[in-house]
């Protein structure tokens, strides 16, 4: 099961939650505030190779909330 990480619209809080991919659009509550106001946040992992290095990628597209960055204000600052 993969871990999200969310950002609470209304208290500022970051919290995160295990979730099997089949539930990612489930409602999602915020712990602190009880908000149901959440956005799910652009994560980074990190991948370990037989070299020994460590590689730091991001994924592709986010989504949920019916938001694709081309479609909202994704980085505007809005």
């Amino acid at each position: 099961m993969p871990m999200y990480e969310y950002s609470c619209l209304d208290c500022a809080r970051q919290f995160e939650r295990l979730l099997p991919m089949s539930a990612t659009d489930q409602l999602v509550v915020c712990p602190f505030c009880q908000s149901t106001h959440v956005q799910r946040r652009l994560s980074l992992f990190a991948a370990h190779s037989r070299g020994g290095t460590t590689v730091e990628t991001a994924p592709t597209a986010v989504t949920g909330g019916g938001c694709s960055c081309s479609g909202c204000h994704c980085g505007s600052g809005s």
